[in-house]
């Protein structure tokens, strides 16, 4: 399998971030993913390419239609679709001084993100995304959105992989990992407020005072064993957050990932 950069970015949420203004109309807007890459996970696991997923990279064929002719309803649906994740009360989400920071909290939520143990249930995983989540009505992130829909939208933009690789892997591929007895481990390489965010706060154009955006840098190990010998292979990689914190609420939560880049360096 050739080892390529994966980026996806979800066009139902529209969000400002690194050079790129996404407004609220944006989300009629598609990307097209590298669908012959995949997560850290998915290439260490050998697993099949994303476009041969069960779940599908690629829409069928006779779905393809009414993708280009509305991708953000098409992205609508997937997310009514998707099952509404309860979250344990047993679960432990960030606290403390951590979850007054956006800048702390963005890169303990990443770092606890992409630190997976698949000799773990993913289900467990989820529901910590699901804890961890916050809910805004600012237009410019929300973009087509209903609010009804809106709980779902963490869980959503870090599982769903109809349009190419997602930070949390899929059952099947999680599965794959955990008969490898493959986990992760994560370091924070850097924690950024875009340049574009700022300017669209200052220029008034966020109306939500307790919604943020943070670019976040780090590098994931992967560990796993094959042939009863272990194989390491690392990761650069880049995630795109909106947050909820302060005035809005007590402390920052989750909102949605926005953009997810992944690419071999060892």
């Amino acid at each position: 399998m050739r080892l390529l950069p994966s980026r996806r970015r979800w066009p139902v949420v529209a969000a400002v971030f690194a050079c790129t203004l996404l407004i609220a109309v944006g989300a009629l807007l598609i990307s097209r993913p590298d669908h012959t890459g995949g997560t850290p996970a998915d290439r260490a696991s050998g697993a099949v390419r994303p476009e041969d997923r069960a779940s599908g990279a690629q829409p069928p064929a006779n779905e393809a239609g009414a993708v280009e002719a509305d991708p953000a309803a098409y992205q609508l649906e997937r997310l009514r679709a998707l099952e509404p994740v309860v979250a344990s009360p047993a679960t432990a989400v960030i606290a403390g001084e951590t979850a007054q920071q956006p800048d702390l909290y963005a890169a303990e939520f990443t770092r606890r993100l992409l630190t997976q143990d698949y000799r773990q249930p993913r289900d467990a995983h989820v529901q910590w995304v699901q804890a961890e989540s916050a809910t805004t009505t600012e237009p410019l992130v929300v973009g087509k959105v209903p609010p009804e829909l809106r709980d779902r939208l963490a869980v959503y933009t870090v599982t769903d992989t109809a349009d190419g690789p997602a930070p949390i892997p899929s059952p099947a591929e999680w599965a794959g990992l955990a008969a490898q007895q493959a986990y992760t481990t994560v370091s924070i390489d850097r924690v950024e407020e875009p340049f574009a965010w700022t300017n669209a706060v200052a220029s008034g154009r966020i109306t939500d005072p307790g919604i943020t955006g943070r670019d976040v840098a780090a590098t994931v190990t992967v560990h796993s064993a094959a042939d009863g010998r272990p194989h390491i292979a690392t990761y650069s990689v880049g995630l795109s957050l909106n947050l909820e914190g302060p005035p809005t609420r007590r402390t920052w939560g989750f909102v949605a990932a926005v953009s997810y880049t992944a690419i071999q360096v060892k």
